[in-house]
């Protein structure tokens, strides 16, 4: 349960630090490169720590990490992609319900059947993180989305989703001793690919993109890090469920403490519902 929460934790600085920066930097992809380069820097201190050779890794670790790279990277341009074509509020809200895929596809290709009682929290947590993260139809303009930009968010979930189903499936099929060198080989494929979008971009970095990224990097490794921990110890229904809506939860409470934005009744009656979908999930069988 600790790796649970400190990658919750984890996690939900990513977002706050990404907000912050999206207020002062235009440069995304200096932002994500740097955030990128601090991460592989982490992992690749860590693995050095843990004595892990580099010869002796599984091809599986490699291949799994290879994947979870491409589709980090791929999420992140379909959420700008979205952002552009759909708004940021609605983009930034509907990528947080891709935590559903892993969710299911830990139910259907690993058997981790949840309880009665986990099941029933499951549901009462998708409702939620729905209510917390979709924003109202008012809140998303006028118009909303146009019909034919609404598509463009259907991959963004999918490739969300699959991304945060990685950790598990490496848990499932991967040499937990090597647990350094998957991560390590995520941020490094995802590093190449950010690198070559950077430099298709033609952005130029400012002290603000170095400073925030490099901070998103530490929170983005630690975040992985405790997560694919996290697998290893508690079910993947736990730590999904779990993970979404304590992200949700805890940045939406920083935003209303901090940023001081009011919570409306809709918000409230969201919070009552995590904290029994809470209580639910951790019965015991």
């Amino acid at each position: 349960m600790l790796f649970l929460i400190l990658a919750t934790l984890a996690s939900a600085g990513n977002a706050l630090t990404m907000k912050f920066a999206g207020s002062r930097s235009d440069n995304e992809w200096a932002l994500l490169l740097f955030n990128y380069v601090t991460a592989v820097a982490l992992s690749a201190l860590s693995a050095a720590r843990s004595g892990i050779v580099i010869a002796g890794v599984e091809p599986t670790v490699w291949v799994l990490g290879l994947v979870a790279g491409v589709l980090f990277v791929v999420t992140f341009a379909l959420l700008k992609l979205n952002v552009d074509t759909n708004g940021a509020t609605v983009s930034s809200s509907i990528v947080r319900m891709s935590s559903v895929i892993p969710l299911t596809l830990s139910i259907v290709l690993f058997g981790e059947y949840p309880s009665t009682s986990g099941a029933c929290g499951i549901v009462v947590a998708v409702i939620a993180v729905a209510l917390l993260a979709v924003p109202p139809k008012a809140a998303q303009g006028p118009d909303g989305p146009r019909p034919s930009a609404r598509a463009l968010l259907v991959p963004m979930v999918l490739a969300g989703g699959i991304a945060d189903t990685m950790p598990k499936v490496f848990e499932a099929t991967g040499n937990p001793t090597h647990e350094e060198a998957y991560v390590l080989m995520t941020f490094a494929t995802a590093l190449v690919v950010c690198l070559a979008m950077f430099l298709r971009a033609h952005e130029r970095p400012r002290g603000i993109d170095v400073a925030c990224g490099a901070m998103l990097g530490a929170f983005n490794y630690f975040s992985t890090d405790f997560s694919v921990r996290a697998l290893m110890e508690l079910p993947a229904y736990v730590v999904y469920t779990g993970f979404s809506m304590g992200v949700v939860l805890l940045t939406f409470a920083a935003n209303a403490l901090v940023m001081h934005e009011r919570l409306s009744r809709r918000d409230h009656v969201a919070i009552v519902l995590v904290m029994l979908a809470l209580v639910l999930i951790n019965l015991p069988r």
